[in-house]
C-alpha cells in the first residue's frame, strides 16, 4: 500500500476526475487524501479518501491591491511584496502537510503551478494530472484553443499549425512582457521564480514555455492525462504523457434541486422511457460556467417549439435565468442546476459546450452531441475531436437559423453512423476502466525513481 496525496483546487470536473482516480486508487489498496477546497470534503471522504483542505489562493486579490500603489513605492517594497504575494498563496501551509503526510506519490493538477514547484523542491515523487486535450506542440497537432483540422484548408496544413503555434507563442509572449511590467516585479512567473529558487529548484530546466498550458508546462515529470488517447487528433503523445482514460465519478452527491424543480424533473425523465419511442428528450449543458450564446439558445428553444413530442431541459448555471431566454414553451424546461449523468442515461441527444468532461460523460451514456462551443480554454479543439470522430457535430452560434438548428438535430437523431461511432469510442472508454490502465500507471510511477532526474 502507498500513501497517495492528490491535489487540486480546480472547478468541478477537475474535482470530480480527481476524486474519480483516488477512488479507483483507494480500491487497489492505496491510502489517497484528496487536497482541495473545502466543499469537496464530504465528496472525498464518501469515496473513502481522506481530506486536507487548501486554503484558498488570494494571489488575485493581493495583486488587485498591490497595482493601487505608486511605482516607485512598489520598487522600493518589493521584497515586502513578495513575502505576501507568497503568504497570499497558501504554499507554506501545503508544505506544511507534504511534511506531515509524507506521501510516496503527489498527483497534482499540472495548472497548480506553486504547489508543484514546492513539492518537486521537497523531494517528492510526484505526476502532474492533465484534465485537458493535448496541450503539447506535436507534428500535425494544432493548439487546442483553436477550430483547425489537420488536413482541412490551409490552416489545416503543416505550415499553417506551424504558423498558428507561433502566433500563440508571441501572445503569449507579449502577455507575460505586459504582466511583468504592470505588476512590478510580482507577476506570476516571477513569484514562481522566487519560490523556486527558495526551494532549490532550477525553474528554467524544469519547465518549457513554448507549450500550451499558461504559463509553463513541466517536461521532465510523468503526465496522467485523464482522458481517452483514442479521443484526441492523430498524434504521438510525448514521453512520460500517460493517457489513463475518462474519469467520470458517478456518485458526486450532487446539490439537492429545489422540490418543484424536483417533481418537475422527474415528471420528464419519466416520460422517457424505451417503451415511448416517440419522445425525445435533449439536454442541454454548459458546464461551471455558463458559455453558451443566448441569442443561439433563444433559436435553439424556437427550434424545440416546433417539433411536438420532443422535450428540452436547459442546465443553465450560475450565470443566467430562464427569463433571458424568453417565454419558454411547454416543452423546455430550464434549471439553474440539474444532474447531468442522471440525464444523460435518458437523453436522446445533448447540446454542450465543448468541455472535454461533460463530453466524455455523453460518450459514455452513448448520447450524440451537437457542440455550441463556447468559445473558452480547449472548447474550439473538443469540438474538432468531436466532428472528426464522427461522434457528433458542431453548431455555429453566429448564423444557425432555428431551421439549422433543427437539421442538425434531426442527424443527430438519426444518423446510424454518428450512433455506431459512438458505440465504438463508448466500449473504448470502458476498457480503460475494465484494464485498469490509470492504477497500473501510478502502480509503474510508484517504483520508479523520486523527483526530477539529475
Amino acid at each position: 500500500m502507498a500513501v497517495i496525496l492528490a491535489v487540486t483546487n480546480g472547478p468541478a470536473g477537475m474535482r470530480w476526475s480527481t476524486i474519480e482516480l483516488g477512488r479507483r486508487l483507494v480500491a487497489a489498496g492505496h491510502a489517497v487524501t484528496f487536497a482541495g477546497d473545502p466543499s469537496a470534503h464530504d465528496l472525498a471522504e464518501h469515496h473513502g479518501l481522506g481530506f486536507c483542505p487548501l486554503g484558498s489562493n488570494g494571489v488575485d486579490a493581493f495583486l488587485a491591491e498591490d497595482t493601487t500603489g505608486s511605482l516607485i513605492d512598489r520598487l522600493r517594497r518589493l521584497p515586502e511584496r513578495r513575502c505576501e504575494a507568497r503568504r497570499s498563496t497558501g504554499i507554506d501551509a501545503f508544505v506544511s502537510v507534504l511534511g506531515s503526510l509524507r506521501p510516496d506519490l503527489v498527483l497534482i493538477d499540472g495548472e497548480m503551478h506553486e504547489h508543484i514547484v514546492a513539492t518537486a523542491g521537497a523531494g517528492f515523487s510526484l505526476a502532474l494530472l492533465n484534465t485537458f486535450a493535448s496541450i503539447w506542440r506535436r507534428p500535425g497537432l494544432p493548439p487546442p484553443h483553436t477550430s483547425i483540422q489537420p488536413g482541412v484548408g490551409w490552416r489545416g496544413s503543416r505550415i499553417g499549425i506551424t504558423l498558428a503555434w507561433m502566433a500563440f507563442r508571441l501572445r503569449k509572449r507579449a502577455r507575460f512582457l505586459r504582466l511583468r511590467a504592470q505588476r512590478v516585479g510580482c507577476d506570476r512567473i516571477s513569484l514562481l521564480r522566487g519560490l523556486a529558487s527558495d526551494v532549490g529548484l532550477d525553474l528554467d530546466r524544469e519547465t518549457d514555455a513554448s507549450q500550451w498550458l499558461i504559463p509553463f508546462t513541466y517536461p521532465r515529470f510523468p503526465v496522467l492525462s485523464l482522458h481517452a488517447l483514442e479521443f484526441e487528433l492523430p498524434h504521438e503523445p510525448p514521453p512520460g504523457v500517460h493517457y489513463v482514460g475518462p474519469m467520470v465519478l458517478e456518485d458526486r452527491l450532487d446539490r439537492p434541486m429545489a422540490e418543484a424543480d424536483r417533481r418537475l424533473l422527474d415528471g420528464v425523465l419519466d416520460r422517457h422511457v424505451p417503451s415511448n419511442p416517440d419522445r425525445v428528450l435533449i439536454f442541454a449543458g454548459f458546464g461551471s460556467f455558463f458559455t453558451a450564446h443566448r441569442r443561439w439558445l433563444r433559436r435553439l428553444v424556437a427550434a424545440i417549439r416546433e417539433r411536438p413530442g420532443w422535450e428540452l431541459v436547459l442546465a443553465l448555471g450560475d450565470r443566467s435565468e430562464p427569463a433571458d431566454l424568453g417565454e419558454l414553451p411547454a416543452g423546455v424546461h430550464a434549471f439553474a442546476r440539474a444532474p447531468q449523468l442522471e440525464i444523460l442515461a435518458r437523453a436522446d441527444a445533448a447540446i454542450v459546450h465543448g468541455g472535454i468532461n461533460t463530453i466524455d460523460e455523453c460518450v459514455l451514456a452513448g448520447v450524440p452531441m451537437l457542440t455550441s462551443c463556447g468559445g473558452e480554454t480547449d472548447m474550439a479543439g473538443n469540438t474538432v475531436r468531436v466532428v472528426h470522430h464522427g461522434i457528433g457535430l458542431a453548431a455555429d452560434p453566429e448564423r444557425d437559423t432555428t431551421g439549422r438548428i433543427l437539421d442538425r438535430l434531426d442527424r443527430l437523431l438519426g444518423d446510424l453512423s454518428i450512433a455506431g461511432n459512438l458505440s465504438r469510442m463508448g466500449a473504448l472508454y470502458r476498457a480503460y476502466s475494465e484494464e485498469e490502465v490509470a492504477q497500473r500507471a501510478v502502480d509503474r510511477l510508484l517504483f520508479g525513481g523520486r523527483g526530477p532526474s539529475p
